[in-house]
């Protein structure tokens, strides 16, 4: 193997774990998500430094859900230095319009920390990644029926052909923790938007599913209780 191809190999091989160091020791968020409530004036997010010797920029702005810029959110300030072991809060505010008031709606939330240059890393081939956090923006309208938290309990799933449809009939969007058919894990399950439906392929080599085992995450990022469910026909 020439040299070359050796520093490629390690570039590529220590990628991961450069990502995985800064966002474990640099850069976290006080939540995994943000529930914007529509009688508020504001959501908040606090962004915190936890290297003790380096300061990144960071930079933050909202996206719906196809990764268009243009939203009705602002996030101030959308740029800014941390500097090490400090916090920093950013506040989402919705400019006013208009938006589904019977259900929820859902954007993202991005912040990107890119670490600081010192003069040292100057002079030597030092590799240094910015890292994207996103999270996901639930702007939910005052009065909606029912509790949140309890949305996915009124979930049904229904086969057609490969396939099993499941439908939210609730106005909260659910994201799903775990989805298994018959014991057998569904892999990555897409949002189930409110008042919607989306279709998720049966594992591999599975013609048809007589239970479906989930759970969803709450408003609060944690795994909701474990559900078991008829799959109809």
């Amino acid at each position: 193997m020439t040299l070359t191809k050796k520093l490629l190999c390690s570039l590529f091989c220590l990628l991961p774990l450069a990502q995985s160091a800064y966002a474990a020791g640099g850069i976290a968020m006080s939540a995994t998500r943000v529930i914007y409530q529509a009688d508020k004036k504001e959501a908040s997010l606090t962004v915190s430094n936890r290297n003790d010797k380096e300061a990144f920029l960071i930079q933050a702005w909202a996206e719906d859900v196809s990764g268009n810029k243009k939203t009705p959110f602002v996030i101030t300030p959308p740029l800014f230095r941390l500097d090490p072991a400090k916090d920093n809060v950013l506040r989402i505010v919705h400019l006013g319009a208009p938006l589904p008031q019977d259900r929820e709606s859902v954007y993202w939330i991005n912040v990107k920390a890119i670490p600081s240059t010192s003069e040292a890393s100057q002079s030597k081939n030092v590799l240094q990644i910015a890292v994207r956090t996103r999270l996901k923006l639930f702007y939910r309208p005052v009065g909606l029926p029912g509790n949140a938290n309890d949305a996915y309990r009124q979930l049904t799933f229904t086969r057609q052909g490969n396939q099993v449809v499941i439908h939210n009939p609730t106005p909260y969007t659910l994201s799903f923790d775990h989805l298994a058919f018959d014991g057998r894990d569904a892999g990555r399950v897409p949002m189930v938007p409110a008042k919607g439906q989306v279709s998720q392929p049966l594992p591999a080599g599975m013609q048809s599913a007589a239970t479906v085992t989930y759970s969803v995450i709450n408003d609060f990022g944690a795994s909701s209780d474990t559900l078991n469910q008829p799959v109809k026909s």
